[in-house]
């Protein structure tokens, strides 16, 4: 369900009565601190679960010190999945009056009403020892997050205080419910058995109104000579985009082939949008310059020789060193003689005499020592090899041809990137050619231009048909409620039957009662199992949405912890820092009080958007700036307009600022979606100023831009 319609007199911050338009899939209350807008979140829950336990006040409290008539009454009317209303009335004047209106039961009030309200909102609270503080602990725990409440999520109620919630909410209370009922005593079970029986009546009521209707319905109802026309007209547009399939026209059950045809116009509208989508990008890839790379062949070549140069010059700089390292040899060892040969003349003239020294014969005295002196003036011995020329030419020539040889590789490695582009230019061309449909040719540009105007134009008329055909099924619906007398009488008989089946439930859960001893041990673990499995189901989403806030530098990943102590289920929120491999179980030991909010936030979130039974398809947030810091109220805006797909939001603010914010991210962005903004001001005795206005819808085109 979802909210539609809101009516608030003499409530809390309402002393006059004002009328609230809610029926969007976002609306933003803006409004200072006090002007009324967590009395009008208030006025929402009191209607539907009978208090404001945040409060801690009475009911003849949330009555308005300046209303006019000494009485507070709220008006909401709810919409159902298939379109049907709910009208709920809620007053309190001393006393407490409710009244319900809905599809099936008709008007009813007080007592029948209470049950009726717990058949529509929520029929698993009806079997609870307290029935309406199980509604609204699901209301205030996963669609209504108050202002002044929003950290008991992570932090009120204590481990098993948040267990039990929890439990409730994921649809594990019952179980729970029972231990504690099998372990107190037998007059609990007993209370809720007859509680039970009691509830029964409100089904014996709609039995006997659902018999008069029977009576009072026809034998048939004649068609409708407009339907008939419009349906002719309607599937005789249809035919040119379905099949015979598709088409193929049952005159009994004109509303499965009305489903039908609906089914393949939604196949065939996102069909066309993937051709318009891709041929839009043909075209803006056809725009882009087309990458010509140079010739690779004769690159290939140039570089092959460069390289046969690189060696060659390579092989004659080896054989001119080894050239020159012999001569050094050689000339070491020429050295080595030259400074031998001067030692053994410096010795012989210390002891030269008429006589050679060495063999004793007689020699020429003066000519040897000239001689000697002259091996000891010879100073050619000592001089250094001269540089080879040789090496260094061909040290220049490699250089010379290593450069070449370099640039020949870039050169071809540059050439080889360009082709590369080039066939990934002409893949893409070539994959969104099939995916549009197309022939790559010569006019492929003027293809592509001429499929993109005439594919936008089939989903703009195929959207269209799709909307009368809806309203045209809506035609149908109505009228087959009226005509077929034989399934009103199908109705009454499943009713009788769930009658029989409850009456059943009554007795099963006499027996039950005295076997509760022996199913206590087993309901224990199995109450535990059923929350740890939702709790493991639902950690992946609120791990996604704590990283899309990201309130904390390092503490990035959370998820649930549960134990068993004592036959009591516990629940902890854990903190992981994966890269330092810690983990706290007490949140508040490492968080501010601001992350702990963003925390408490991501908890309700996650709650909220993973359990399907909740009594409403709502998540209404009462002034979320008081609580967190700018930054992570950027990310929950981001947030909040990815849950407008799947929820109705409703959030409150008393910043400008970010309720112009809200507004952009909220705003309607396809037809048939609606943002509401509600304006309250000025607050007197007699209220605040009500100003209502829609958020346009954003009519820019969709624009699509190529990755580079």
């Amino acid at each position: 369900m979802r909210l539609k319609t809101l009516i608030i007199a003499g409530f809390r911050g309402f002393p006059s009565t004002m009328e609230f338009d809610l029926d969007a899939d976002a609306i933003v209350v803006v409004g200072a601190n006090g002007s009324g807008k967590t009395s009008m979140f208030d006025a929402i829950l009191w209607a539907l679960a009978g208090s404001v336990d945040r409060l801690g006040i009475k009911q003849p409290d949330l009555v308005s010190k300046y209303s006019t008539t000494g009485e507070a009454r709220v008006e909401l009317t709810l919409e159902r999945w298939d379109g049907a209303e709910v009208r709920v009335v809620r007053r309190f004047d001393g006393e407490s009056h409710l009244t319900v209106e809905a599809v099936g039961s008709g008007v009813v009030r007080d007592s029948v009403a209470e049950a009726t309200l717990l058949d529509v909102l929520w029929p698993d609270a009806k079997v609870a020892p307290e029935p309406w503080s199980a509604l609204s602990r699901s209301l205030t725990r996963a669609i209504y997050l108050q202002q002044d409440a929003v950290r008991d999520f992570v932090e009120a109620d204590g481990e098993q205080g948040r267990f039990q919630a929890v439990s409730e909410i994921v649809g594990a209370g019952r179980v729970d419910e029972l231990q504690r009922q099998l372990e107190s005593s037998r007059n609990a079970w007993s209370r809720a058995t007859n509680l039970m029986d009691r509830e029964i009546e409100p089904l014996r009521v709609q039995r006997s109104a659902l018999f008069q209707r029977f009576e009072r319905l026809g034998a048939s109802v004649p068609g409708s000579a407009t339907f008939d026309e419009g349906w002719a007209s309607w599937l005789s547009a249809a035919s040119k985009f379905l099949s015979k399939a598709d088409l193929q026209v049952s005159d009994s059950d004109r509303a499965e082939t009305l489903d039908r045809a609906l089914r393949g116009l939604q196949a065939r509208e996102r069909q066309e949008q993937r051709r318009a989508e891709a041929a839009h990008e043909l075209l803006g890839h056809l725009d882009r310059p087309v990458p010509v790379p140079p010739p690779t062949q004769e690159l290939a070549r140039a570089q092959a020789s460069a390289e046969a140069r690189l060696r060659e010059a390579s092989t004659r700089l080896a054989a001119a060193q080894q050239q020159a390292a012999a001569k050094r040899r050689r000339q070491v060892e020429a050295e080595d003689r030259q400074e031998a040969l001067a030692a053994l003349a410096g010795i012989a003239l210390r002891f030269l005499d008429e006589r050679c020294p060495v063999c004793n014969q007689e020699h020429d005295k003066e000519a040897t020592r000239a001689h000697l002196q002259r091996l000891l003036a010879d100073d050619t011995l000592t001089v250094a090899v001269a540089a080879n020329g040789e090496v260094e030419a061909a040290a220049v020539e490699r250089e010379a041809a290593e450069r070449e040889a370099v640039e020949a590789r870039d050169s071809l490695t540059a050439a080889e990137r360009a082709a590369a582009a080039r066939a990934r230019w002409e893949q893409r061309v070539n994959r969104l050619a099939v995916e549009a449909g197309l022939e790559v040719s010569e006019t492929l540009e003027r293809d592509a231009r001429h499929l993109h105007a005439l594919a936008e134009s089939s989903v703009e008329s195929i959207r269209e048909l799709r909307s009368s055909g809806e309203r045209l099924n809506l035609q149908l619906a109505r009228a087959a409620e009226m005509a077929k007398r034989a399934d009103v009488e199908r109705q009454l008989a499943a009713l009788e039957r769930q009658l029989a089946e409850r009456e059943a439930e009554l007795r099963w859960r006499s027996e039950t009662g005295e076997l509760g001893g022996q199913v206590l041990g087993a309901l224990r673990e199995a109450g535990a199992a059923i929350v740890a499995a939702e709790l493991n189901r639902i950690e992946p989403l609120l791990q996604r949405i704590y990283a899309t806030v990201d309130p904390h530098p390092s503490f990035r990943a959370v998820g649930f912890l549960t134990r068993t102590v004592r036959g009591r289920g516990r629940l902890w929120t854990s903190l992981n820092d994966r890269a330092a491999n810690i983990s706290v179980d007490e949140p508040s030991l490492v968080l501010s009080s601001s992350q702990l909010n963003v925390l408490a936030v991501t908890s309700f979130l996650s709650l909220n958007l993973a359990i399907e039974t909740l009594p409403l398809q709502l998540v209404a947030l009462d002034d979320p700036l008081q609580s967190l810091d700018t930054v992570n109220l950027l990310g929950l805006a981001d947030l909040l307009r990815r849950v407008k797909a799947s929820r109705q939001v409703m959030v409150s603010t008393h910043d400008e600022r970010l309720a112009g914010l809200l507004e952009r991210k909220l705003r309607p962005i396809t037809e048939g979606q609606r943002t509401r903004v509600v304006r309250l001001e000025n607050w007197t005795p007699t209220g605040p100023a009500l100003e209502q206005s829609d958020v346009p819808r954003d009519e820019r085109p969709l624009r699509l831009v190529a990755s580079a």
